[in-house]
């Protein structure tokens, strides 16, 4: 008797466990959905009306990190190969990716082939835990980004 009483228990008890796994499994992507719905909504809106304020106060943001040494050049490289990104997603860039944005409006960039160089080493230092800051060629990347983001119409300084 004891025995079928605690297998019963088990399982309802495992069955509500994976009963509330489901839900909260099932709100998770609801809320991954929201906000790809809301984020997509308000680019589309955004588009054209870039805060040029906000960019220059990150560039600015980026050229103090540089000062602080190879982790700092690290940290300014990912910040100015976001901000050319969130840049192009204002401009109305289409695509999903980055590379995307990139392959779709390349012909708004004086130097596509250094844009794309400093996309490539941004991905091998953010990826790859062998690769070396090396501080001529991230600097060389950031002033490539830098220039990419005047190109797109938008004075840095």
């Amino acid at each position: 008797m004891n025995t079928s009483l605690s297998i019963f228990i088990s399982v309802i008890v495992i069955a509500a466990l994976i009963y509330f796994l489901l839900k909260q499994k099932a709100g998770s992507v609801s809320k991954q959905r929201s906000f790809k719905q809301t984020s997509e909504t308000s680019t589309t809106a955004q588009a054209g009306n870039l805060n040029t304020e906000l960019v220059q106060s990150k560039w600015r943001d980026i050229e103090a990190m540089q000062q602080s040494g190879a982790s700092g050049l690290k940290n300014a490289l990912m910040e100015a190969d976001k901000l050319l990104d969130f840049v192009m997603i204002q401009k109305g860039f289409a695509g999903e990716t980055m590379a995307d944005r990139l392959k779709s409006g390349g012909q708004a960039f004086t130097n596509l082939n250094a844009v794309w160089a400093a996309h490539k080493l941004r991905n091998q230092l953010a990826h790859e835990v062998e690769h070396d800051v090396v501080a001529p060629q991230v600097k060389q990347a950031i002033t490539s980004l830098g220039n990419a983001i005047v190109d797109l119409g938008v004075r840095l300084s």
